[in-house]
């Protein structure tokens, strides 16, 4: 198995020959399957999301749902097959080498075929400086970390680097781009064609719009608000990434 990933290795860490930005293969948009699926995704987590309380009220964590289904589905394909599904939902990356190497996905330092599960741990270990240079770095406005919220591989068996990247998809329910958001996620692909916005009207749901509810939406600024908020402090390690441990679903829960 190729390297270009980081586990336990220092940040930054990536394969020979994997640091091109162009990708033999590159292809526009989502294939019909791929759209029904993740679209079919989009308009049931929108209705439902996943509610998480607050201290002032709730917050609805739709693309939670999303991920919380594709590990579902991951799950039942290990199971059966050896090998998960060729979708990988919520893999943070590693922006920091300088172009034209590639950023690295950041795995599980037991499974290169597993996301991290805490990406507070793994700032405190590999990250230059630690917890303290992140956060500086984050206050200098750098490009460290970014979360798209699914990869599409095309070997499930290998981890999601670049030259593995069918596509990488951005599930844009009620919120904004942040800033840099997009060229963040066209980079990880390594070709614009792989990249792909995906919207609630791209996918026409029949459901009330979202921004109806009175709970709080899930994404906010950035990608990484959720590790630490708007500002720099106020961290909270009960889960991956500073909020509450996600209950787990069974492999074969089907939506309400």
């Amino acid at each position: 198995m190729s390297g270009g990933y980081s586990g336990g290795s220092s940040v930054g860490a990536s394969a020979a020959g994997e640091g091109q930005t162009t990708v033999v293969g590159s292809r526009q948009g989502l294939s019909p399957e791929e759209k029904q699926k993740l679209c079919d995704l989009m308009c049931k987590c929108g209705r439902i999301g996943v509610i998480y309380p607050t201290k002032t009220g709730s917050r609805v964590l739709r693309q939670k749902c999303v991920a919380q289904r594709l590990d579902a589905d991951n799950s039942v394909s290990k199971a059966m097959t050896g090998k998960p599904t060729e979708y990988m939902p919520e893999v943070a990356y590693d922006m920091s080498p300088k172009p034209p190497e590639p950023p690295v996905p950041i795995m599980s330092d037991h499974d290169p075929l597993t996301r991290h599960s805490s990406m507070i741990d793994w700032i405190r270990s590999q990250w230059p400086g630690g917890m303290g240079g992140y956060v500086k770095g984050k206050k200098a406005g750098l490009d460290q970390i970014r979360r798209p919220d699914v990869v599409i591989v095309n070997d499930p068996n290998q981890p999601p680097v670049q030259s593995n990247i069918k596509a990488v998809v951005e599930m844009k329910f009620d919120d904004e781009f942040g800033y840099g958001q997009e060229m963040s996620y066209r980079r990880i692909a390594g070709d614009k064609s792989k990249y792909v916005a995906l919207k609630r009207a791209d996918c026409g749901c029949g459901d009330d719009d979202p921004q109806k509810t009175t709970a709080r939406s899930a994404k906010t600024q950035t990608d990484m608000d959720e590790l630490f908020g708007n500002k720099a402090g106020g961290l909270n390690a009960s889960g991956p990434f500073g909020l509450p441990s996600i209950p787990p679903v069974s492999p074969g829960a089907a939506f309400p």
